[in-house]
């Protein structure tokens, strides 16, 4: 019996744990209402699909719900700039991707945030590659093939990319740069599948989850993936880094507080974020969408926020990229 009443109290003391909230300030608890997810980005995109699972994960961590605001505009400016200036008490959360936090500082003129002064690190919730594509009509079978017909056909070939300081232009001009192979951006503000299955355009930086469909139609090819190493989910897709070790851009999805966010929160933030991360039907759920959960702390997520931006940063010298509006 005393070992029955050991393990009862061991759960009664982990499961108070899991949803007990933290004081801060003048003892005022976190969190003592729900949670506003802020999103820069639109509904029904492959970054919402994200913010929506772990939004609801997260709830049952917090005791509160965690509701997921969609703001979007300019390039995912609006939404990050609602999330910087956000009362600093964890009750308003920047859901991001690496472009509104290491590529717009680099490529968008006048931005009215600063990632450094108003935005605190929470925590790294998952990453997946990109994949270059190419239209499968064309006699491209491999990163070298795309290398070796772009230097003999310079400028020719069409890459379709969603704005000019877009994570596919980006992945372009870098890949331009160590290869010295040469590109034709052309922009789109819509859905560039269709011109790319009709070969109007050669070749797309996809996000893998939307690339990964785009195979199975049988008009496209994959190239290769651009993370550190192969997604579990697609094994059969080298990574440019294996041709170009330093060629490494995957997408990545991140936690973010207000700047002057008490430090007892942000921390049980990243606790319960690291939680949903390790659940396995979160990684069941991430696996399906080309993804793989992270978690890591603060600190990781901030040097690696800086990693990135310095990367952008030598890459728009080197290729004398200009910011745009």
């Amino acid at each position: 019996m005393p070992d029955r009443r050991r393990i009862l109290a061991l759960l009664s003391a982990a499961t108070t744990a899991t949803i007990a909230p933290v004081s801060f300030g003048q003892g005022e608890p976190f969190p003592n209402r729900p949670v506003t997810l802020i999103l820069p980005g639109a509904a029904g995109t492959g970054v919402d699909v994200l913010a929506r699972l772990a939004a609801q994960k997260l709830a049952d961590g917090l005791g509160h719900n965690v509701l997921v605001d969609n703001v979007v505009g300019a390039s995912g400016v609006i939404g990050v700039q609602k999330a910087a200036r956000a009362r600093p008490d964890g009750h308003a959360l920047l859901f991001a991707f690496n472009q509104v936090l290491t590529m717009n500082p680099v490529v968008v003129e006048n931005l009215p945030y600063d990632v450094e002064r108003d935005l605190e690190p929470v925590a790294l919730f998952a990453e997946s590659p990109f994949l270059w594509l190419v239209n499968a009509s064309l006699p491209i079978h491999s990163l070298a093939d795309l290398i070796a017909h772009a230097k003999a056909n310079p400028g020719k070939l069409a890459v379709g990319v969603s704005g000019f300081g877009s994570a596919a232009y980006l992945g372009m001009q870098l890949l331009s740069q160590m290869s010295g192979a040469e590109f034709l951006a052309v922009n789109y503000s819509g859905n560039i599948a269709p011109d790319l299955f009709a070969n109007v355009v050669q070749l797309v930086l996809s996000p893998a989850a939307a690339g990964s469909g785009y195979i199975k139609t049988g008009k496209v090819r994959a190239l290769a993936q651009t993370g550190a190493r192969r997604a579990p989910s697609l094994p059969d897709i080298p990574t440019v880094a294996e041709t170009f070790p330093d060629y490494v851009i995957p997408a990545w999805y991140s936690f973010w507080a207000p700047k002057g966010t008490p430090a007892p929160v942000v921390e049980r933030l990243n606790a319960a974020v690291a939680s949903v991360a390790r659940l396995p039907d979160i990684a069941e759920r991430l696996t399906a969408l080309a993804a793989t959960p992270i978690g890591g702390s603060a600190g990781e997520l901030r040097d690696l926020t800086r990693r990135e931006t310095a990367l952008w940063r030598a890459l728009a010298r080197q290729r004398d990229l200009k910011p745009v509006q």
